[in-house]
């Protein structure tokens, strides 16, 4: 009987340790059920985050495109816009004066005013489709013709105060290049002049002159009524100094006479202070620039050949009076009869007297 016991207590053992190693197996398999589980929720608990996410995404980039497709309409509308208004003929009123132009001229400078203005990228008030400026239309056609042609110093006109009006009007429309340019015309840089001032002196000869003080030439420094000799510049001869480089040099106080020819001559700042013409010979500043010269108190003297003379070296007249004039004006008398002739002279900033320059047609 021992042997059959001995069998069934190992038959039991082996059945006790089967159903515990089935039990461990149960608990493995509860365990993996649950992590499974566990993974599961947590895994469509994900999802549905990257779900949610996805959406927001996906949904702020389409308003996104929305706002992106917004303002691509709106830009080719403005655009439209703009071609629309480029490509139609402005017209502007200028302080009254009313001009027709192009925009592609308004805006020839990109650093203007106007180009900023007209640009298309700021409402401008319009009224029956004319714009207004707020400014003197007087020289507006140059800012024009500047901006259609470029700078053409033959259209501006030769007078200093108009030239000044033109730079200030460049200047209000931010047309650097057309200021830069009027300067130019206004302080020309002389060229350098072919001869030297002591070779002009030698050219007009020195002589002893009696004279007086008339009140009205101030080289000449004598008490009223008091005679005296002085030494003066006297042409000796006819003189051509035609198309010649004369800027900066000084004919100041010289007495004219005989002919002299300045036709075309440079005589930018120059100095005629104080010259006296006379009567009988002809002094031509003809298309001359005598730009800065300065011809004040200038006169007529009486010349002539019965009148012109020296008597123990002093310069007189046949009859002994004095070689000038009785007042500054007879410069301007000269002038009216065409013995000192000033056509076509470039004339910027020249100095005359006042009742001399009325009398001058340049």
């Amino acid at each position: 009987m021992e042997p059959q016991a001995d069998w069934s207590e190992s038959v039991r053992k082996q059945m006790r340790d089967l159903l515990m190693s089935f039990n461990r197996r149960e608990d493995q398999l509860k365990n993996m059920e649950e992590k499974l589980n566990s993974d599961r929720v947590n895994f469509e608990r994900e999802m549905i985050l990257q779900r949610e996410k996805a959406k927001a995404t996906f949904e702020e980039e389409v308003h996104e495109f929305e706002n992106e497709k917004e303002k691509l309409e709106m830009e080719k509308e403005r655009m439209k816009k703009v071609y629309n208004f480029q490509s139609n003929k402005v017209k502007l009123d200028v302080g009254g004066q009313v001009f027709s132009t192009s925009l592609s001229t308004l805006r020839r400078d990109p650093d203007s005013m106007l180009a900023v203005m007209f640009s298309g990228r700021h409402e401008l008030v319009e009224e029956d489709g004319t714009f207004f400026l707020d400014r003197d239309g007087t020289y507006f056609r140059h800012i024009l013709n500047f901006l259609r042609d470029g700078f053409q110093p033959d259209t501006l006109p030769q007078d200093e105060a108009a030239l000044r009006q033109i730079q200030a009007e460049a200047n209000y429309y931010q047309l650097s290049g057309l200021v830069e340019a009027v300067e130019r015309i206004l302080n020309p840089p002389p060229p350098a002049p072919d001869v030297t001032q002591q070779e002009i002196n030698s050219m007009l000869g020195t002589v002893m002159r009696q004279t007086a003080d008339s009140g009205c030439s101030p080289c000449i420094g004598v008490s009223s009524g008091h005679v005296d000799f002085v030494f003066h510049n006297m042409t000796k001869t006819n003189l051509d100094f035609n198309e010649k480089k004369l800027s900066g040099l000084s004919f100041a106080h010289t007495t004219f006479a005989h002919n002299v020819s300045f036709i075309g001559a440079h005589l930018v700042n120059a100095c005629f202070y104080g010259c006296e013409f006379a009567s009988h010979v002809v002094v031509d500043f003809s298309h001359a620039d005598i730009s800065g010269a300065d011809f004040r108190q200038c006169r007529c003297v009486e010349g002539g050949p019965q009148a012109l003379g020296t008597q123990n070296g002093k310069l007189q007249n046949a009859r002994g009076g004095f070689m000038f004039g009785s007042s500054c004006s007879s410069f301007a008398h000269l002038i009216k009869t065409g013995r000192v002739k000033f056509d076509g002279a470039k004339h910027i900033g020249a100095k005359f007297d006042p009742n001399v320059l009325e009398f001058i047609k340049f």
